[in-house]
């Protein structure tokens, strides 16, 4: 588990640049508006806004402890081992400049300059949606974490396939994460009658047998769009089972979530989403059980029947876990890796999706490994004095699953573009670009904020500059030595400059790129 740092540790982390002066304005503000402000706004889950300089000026000490310890923004998997779309993850640059504007005194700088804060109203991205499932009114009556299910009758006449799908918390500042599951069984409507008040309490699934898993819901998240062609069959009839964490001190606050879903209009590619792995049934080591004050290390592996498209991986363990680690070998030999948690923390887990479908051929080895440690060393175990765990689905209990969304692979699906990312890239990132690239900013023209992006091939000097029609600089945006190799973004604020056409200039390893845009 990381640390918080103390503030002596920010100083040392600092000193050797007191002299740079970054300020909430130029610099600090658009790292969080892009980072940050989905969860830290006056309707998100997070504890403070940060979409003012006044809001994040009074947490300047925290925001530099997060930043500095790799707390925030929360990211689990290793990007070492895997890329994932959609990553919340700060370059280097970025964490030094939040952490030398801390150091310096959290100076504001000309807040005209600063970018306009986004805005973030819990507006629905699916205008025109072919089912809405919302639960009753619930109010919260536990002041401890709480894990409750509300079912609501899909009544559809016909299976449908989902195209898109929209979890919208009604409370998103006590809606910690939510499950969405199907169940054509009757089984929780059974639990739901026989719990006082909407919904019922369980940790774990929604206690069914035969539910399957939908979607999954974390702050930050907006709609899940099937890549063109797909979707995820709904049953006729099917009961919707939303699974919603509501956290320690929600007591009292009333939430009514809702989900919408999109269907097809004809025929699509059916997407699975399964638990592959599974302590269940292809666990080599098992069972599944962790004795006190030890720390217990266990393997899954299965064949893949079928030469799959992967679009998403999702690992699930509890209060217990320590780390876990999924990928694939296929037939030649060669490793296919899908997800790495070194650090796993029960509270931050979701559904990761891959920037491009991963094919996993037929006869491949899917492989997962996880350990858990059952000791007083691990600050989220349940049992004070440790006690002997076993799978289930208690709170106390445990898991070890790696559920994949996944359909049978097609010529070219490896070309699908998932991370909006690379919507301005080459097909294939790893086989084609050796250079770096600079994509076409948007919106352009503009009067306010524009989205950079580029990718290095490898670690390098970067320079990213704008430049008016007379050669001027007026804004240098990177500025770093040893930019990592990978994906890039910015924000970049228009609105203080005069209307007009400017140059964008990134320079990397003695290359140069450059794009237009237009400040209307």
């Amino acid at each position: 588990m990381r640390k918080i740092l103390p503030l002596f540790l920010l100083l040392l982390a600092a000193g050797a640049r007191l002299g740079a002066q970054p300020t909430w304005a130029d610099d600090v503000a658009p790292i969080l508006y892009a980072n940050c402000t989905k969860c830290h706004n006056p309707n998100g889950i997070a504890p403070f806004s940060l979409l003012t300089y006044n809001d994040a000026s009074s947490m300047s000490f925290y925001i530099g402890n997060a930043v500095a310890s790799g707390l925030m923004p929360p990211w689990p998997p290793d990007t070492n081992y895997s890329r994932l779309a959609h990553e919340r993850i700060l370059k280097a640059s970025e964490r030094q400049a939040i952490i030398d504007w801390v150091m310096n005194g959290s100076p504001s700088g000309n807040l005209s300059n600063a970018p306009t804060p986004p805005t973030y109203t819990g507006s629905a991205e699916i205008i025109t949606p072919d089912l809405v499932s919302q639960m009753p009114n619930y109010t919260v009556g536990s002041s401890t974490d709480i894990y409750r299910c509300f079912v609501v009758p899909s009544n559809l006449p016909q299976n449908e396939f989902i195209t898109e799908v929209e979890v919208l918390p009604g409370n998103r500042s006590i809606v910690h994460h939510v499950l969405v599951y199907q169940d054509v069984a009757n089984t929780c409507i059974t639990l739901d009658n026989n719990d006082p008040g909407p919904g019922y309490t369980s940790f774990g699934g929604p206690g069914s047998s035969t539910a399957t898993l939908v979607t999954g819901w974390v702050p930050g998240q907006g709609k899940y769009t099937l890549p063109g062609g797909m979707g995820i069959e709904l049953q006729a009839n099917a009961n919707i089972i939303m699974q919603i964490h509501y956290p320690a001190g929600a007591i009292g606050q009333t939430d009514s979530t809702r989900v919408q879903f999109k269907f097809s209009g004809g025929s699509v590619r059916n997407v699975s989403l399964l638990p592959i792995l599974n302590h269940d049934y292809n666990m080599t080591d098992g069972p599944l059980f962790i004795p006190a004050n030890t720390i217990q290390t266990f393997h899954e592996q299965e064949t893949a029947f079928l030469t799959a498209s992967v679009l998403t991986v999702a690992p699930h363990m509890h209060l217990l876990g320590k780390s876990i680690k999924s990928w694939a070998v296929d037939p030649n030999g060669d490793t296919i890796p899908f997800i790495s948690i070194p650090e796993w923390q029960f509270m931050w887990q979701g559904f990761y999706n891959f920037r491009q479908p991963v094919k996993v051929p037929a006869g491949s080895q899917l492989f997962a490994e996880a350990v858990y440690d059952n000791t007083s060393n691990n600050l989220y175990n349940p049992n004070t004095p440790p006690q002997n765990v076993s799978a289930g689905e208690a709170t106390t209990d445990e898991m070890m699953i790696v559920y994949f969304a996944y359909t049978p692979y097609q010529s070219g699906d490896e070309n699908i573009i998932i991370d909006s990312i690379l919507l301005s890239a080459p097909p294939v990132m790893n086989d084609i670009v050796r250079t770096a690239q600079l994509y076409q900013p948007y919106p352009t023209p503009s009067s306010g904020n524009v989205n950079v992006q580029y990718f290095l091939p490898e670690k390098g000097s970067l320079t990213l500059e704008l430049f008016d029609l007379g050669g001027r600089r007026v804004r240098l945006l990177e500025n770093e030595q040893d930019a990592p190799a990978g994906f890039g973004t910015h924000l970049l604020s228009l609105e203080a400059l005069s209307p007009g056409t400017y140059l964008l200039q990134l320079r990397h390893n003695g290359i140069t790129r450059t794009k237009k845009i237009v400040r209307e």
